[in-house]
């Protein structure tokens, strides 16, 4: 009798499994046979490196995700330098058309994304870029108030980018802000060419510091209303955004000021612009640069962490006082210089009679 025939099982007569010493095994003693030492080790590592790399996987979405959120959040609230080489007729419309620049080749704009995008899940940058948008938009719009047509209507360009400016709910802002800087290009390129007017004067002036008054009035009275809440910890959602519309207000207010006193020299040199112009620079920035990791609004003494809100209404505060008191101090002086005008009008009157009297 041969082995193969004391085997437990059955023989298998149909077919070869394996030859093995010129002897046909049948597949289930194959199948109860130990397997190689060397093959059962790989297995085992095998198994071990799959096992890591899940273990990967899942770090990477939820820690490399966080990341990215936190990189796309990029504001740039450093100042604007116009070129010198190629100078601006309208130093303000090169200051927008900068800012536009900015958002669009730097971050993008957040609102636009898709809901799986980082930059989706922020709070801070949609907000900046909203309020951005929005006093981009109100600025131009007093812009083409004041730079008629020869017919009397705002300027066609500017009225077009204010429009666009405007943020819509429903509808990507990308395509409207680049439409927006082309308008205000077709404006600079006509006021080059003299055939476009700009804002000019002490009334221009001190409607566009009303305006930046305005913003900074608006924020702090959000801000007041979010001061000393108790919702989330270290701020609430919407303790962010009011910080950062803050913020991006003051970021405009303070370049465009610098811009508008740059295109009227006569103005700028003022003893009442000089002995101001530091110090409403100074608030503003302080307001545009208030920079921190995390926003914290805190309730009570505050004892952990600061409190940004009440820093941010703080800064407004004091820029909002000294930008009236420039615009009080420049609509002063302009009603002196207008009296001194009419007396030596009239002083000039007085002397022709009495000349006609004596002859």
């Amino acid at each position: 009798m041969s082995n193969v025939e004391k085997l437990p099982v059955q023989p298998r007569r149909e077919g070869t499994a394996v030859t093995l010493i010129g002897t046909d095994l049948p597949a289930p003693y194959l199948d109860e046979a130990e397997p190689s030492p060397l093959m059962h080790t790989a297995s085992l590592w095998w198994r071990r490196i799959i096992r890591t790399l899940q273990i990967l996987a899942v770090l990477v979405l939820v820690g490399f995700y966080p990341a990215l959120i936190m990189a796309s959040h990029d504001v740039n609230d450093s100042p604007v330098i116009l070129s010198a080489e190629s100078p601006w007729a309208s130093p303000e419309t090169g200051v927008i058309v900068t800012m536009i620049g900015r958002e669009l080749e730097g971050p993008g704009w957040a609102a636009d994304r898709p809901g799986w995008h980082p930059q989706a899940r922020l709070t801070g940058l949609p907000a900046w870029q909203n309020a951005l948008s929005t006093s981009l938009s109100q600025y131009a719009r007093l812009m083409a108030g004041k730079s008629e047509t020869p017919d009397g209507n705002p300027d066609p360009d500017l009225s077009a980018a204010a429009r666009l400016l405007m943020p819509e709910q429903g509808l990507d802002q990308t395509p409207r802000l680049t439409a927006a800087a082309e308008a205000l290009a077709r404006y600079e390129g006509r006021l080059e060419r003299d055939l476009a007017s700009k804002t000019a004067g002490v009334s221009d002036v001190v409607d566009e510091l009303a305006l930046f008054a305005g913003w900074a009035d608006e924020s702090y009275q959000r801000l007041s209303q979010r001061i000393g809440t108790r919702e989330g910890w270290p701020a609430s959602r919407e303790d962010i955004q009011v910080f950062f519309e803050a913020r991006a207000r003051a970021q405009i207010a303070s370049q465009l000021l610098t811009a508008s006193l740059v295109s009227e020299p006569d103005i700028a040199v003022r003893s009442s612009v000089e002995s101001r112009l530091d110090k409403i620079e100074a608030s503003w920035r302080r307001a545009a640069e208030l920079d921190p990791i995390f926003v914290s609004s805190q309730a009570g003494d505050a004892r952990l962490m600061a409190d940004h809100l009440a820093m941010m209404a703080y800064y407004l505060r004091q820029a909002s006082d000294a930008t009236r008191g420039l615009g009080s101090a420049l609509i002063a002086e302009e009603q002196a210089r207008a009296a001194a005008a009419e007396a030596a009008k009239t002083e000039d009157g007085a002397e022709s009679s009495e000349d006609a009297t004596d002859s």
